[in-house]
Formats: structure tokens, sequence, C-alpha cells
């Protein structure tokens, strides 16, 4: 895959979301040295399969030869061009908003004018690319959703990786996290000289947890939360969501509520969403 367009339309945005999705991305590579780089990472045994190439008019053989190369590449390689675009208002404002400066503002002396000149050398590319993309309207996150449904096939529907992990506030805040829920409210164990060496991981235990009635309606709660959350969080594009689950040694209340917080999210069968559990203090959590 090609990537081009014009400055600020979102190339380094489509050159990350097509990393994510494994391909072997390059930017700004030398006109020179892209066929011979390409060769050589395709005679590698194992190497990568895909690739991407991030390239705009700074390069001005690539504007003059853009022609001549794809045509060369495209006798090797099955080619895609994606060419990036927006309004010259929004573009501009995109600029001042970042404090960038434009790659040819010397050529125009005003931002406007550099980007008008951009727009005009550009043109011929676009007219020759597989694809084009407005993103005028288009938020950063929207740009790589719509490049991954291009570029990802089979693979469309990646999943949103989840983990619920269970932790001690007396051990330290689990950062990252997405969402935290306290739960040192709940009836602990620690207290019952029978449980108190015990983890939440053993049945006895978490029988301990939720026999208190407020267990199950906040295990409700957090279910009904995150079956809101997680679709709407996959559809933003993101890759990983993180939800912690804190009491004071990490070691029964929050383990236990952990266990059966993964154990119904599974039930609901929420689409793209793979869970798992772990457990930050179970082994050291010793006190209350």
């Amino acid at each position: 895959v090609v990537v081009t367009g014009l400055s600020g339309a979102g190339k380094s945005t489509v050159i990350n979301a097509l990393e994510d999705l494994s391909f072997y991305c390059m930017e700004n590579l030398p006109f020179d040295l892209i066929e011979s780089a390409l060769d050589h990472l395709t005679r590698e045994k194992n190497g990568p399969q895909r690739f991407a190439i991030g390239i705009d008019a700074r390069d001005k053989r690539f504007v003059k030869e853009f022609k001549n190369l794809t045509e060369k590449l495209r006798k090797k390689f099955r080619l895609d061009v994606l060419f990036l675009s927006s309004s010259d208002e929004v573009l501009a404002e995109r600029f001042s908003t970042t404090r960038r400066k434009h790659p040819l503002l010397d050529v125009g002396g005003e931002l406007i004018a550099a980007i008008q000149h951009e727009i005009n050398l550009m043109q011929p590319i676009e007219l020759a690319a597989d694809a084009s993309f407005d993103t005028t309207l288009w938020s950063p996150h929207y740009l790589a959703r719509k490049a991954e449904e291009r570029y990802s096939g089979a693979d469309l529907h990646r999943k949103l990786q989840v983990t619920v992990v269970s932790f001690g506030f007396k051990h330290g805040m689990l950062k990252p996290a997405d969402t935290i829920f306290d739960v040192r409210f709940l009836r602990n164990p620690y207290f019952d000289p029978n449980l108190k060496h015990r983890t939440g991981l053993e049945p006895e235990v978490a029988a301990y947890v939720f026999e208190d009635p407020a267990t199950d309606i906040f295990m409700e709660k957090i279910v009904d939360l995150h079956s809101f959350l997680l679709p709407a969080y996959h559809l933003e594009g993101k890759h990983y969501f993180r939800i912690g689950i804190g009491c004071t040694g990490g070691k029964h209340r929050s383990v236990a509520l952990a266990e059966r917080l993964v154990k119904e999210l599974a039930a609901k069968k929420i689409p793209n969403v793979e869970l798992s559990v772990s457990h930050r203090d179970v082994m050291i959590g010793q006190g209350i």
C-alpha cells in the first residue's frame, strides 16, 4: 500500500492503523530506495508479506515519477495507492492547531498558499490513485477505522482485548486502567479466621463474598455498564481495555469479583471482545 496525499490529511494516522494490522510500514523513504527496499524485504525468509509506504510532496521525484514507480511496483506486487485529501480550510486549521510547519510553506510564503500549491501539485496523483479518502469531516479514529475496513480483509473484526485485573489498594493503585471499581464496601473474608489466609479463587471465599446482598447488585450494575462500554470502545477503534477491581489487600473480595465479572461478561457474548483475568496481588495480599 502506498499512502500519500495532502499534508495534514491523515497519512500518519493511516500508517499507524496499518501497522496495527501487521503491515511493515515505512514513512518518507527516499524515492530511490523504495523499490530496492521492497525487493530486499520480500527476499527475506519469513519476512513481512504486507507493506505500507507513506510518502508525500516533500519528495519531488515521487511527484514527478509517480507513474513510472507505480508501473514498476504493479509488475512485482499487488499494489494499492491510497490518496488522502481534505478541504484547504480544514488543513489550515489542523496546521494552526498543531503549530506544525507545512512542508511546502517556503514555496508559498503563507500557509493557505502552500496548501493550494500542494493541492495543485498532487492532483495528478489523486486522479491516478486506487482510492481516495476525503478526511475533511473525519476524526482520526474514524479514518483509522476506514483504513482497517479497506485493508484488513477477513480480519476486519479485530478483537478488543479486555483484561479484568484484581488488586489491593494497600499495594498501590492499578496503572494503567480504563475503569476502576473500589469494592471495599463489601463484607471482608479477612475477618473470618477460616478464610483469612485463603483467596477469592477458592469457592468458599467467593461464596462468602457473594452472600452479601450488595455484591450481586453491584455485579449486575458493572456488567450492564461494560456491556454498553465495550462495543462502543471497539467501534471507536480501541484495541485494549483494562478493568480494575480493588479491595484492601487484593486477596479476597477483588479476586472473587474479578473472576465472576469475566464469567458474566463472557455469558453476554459481546461481539468482537476477548476476555482474560489476572490477579496482581493475590500472592502478596496478607492484610485487610
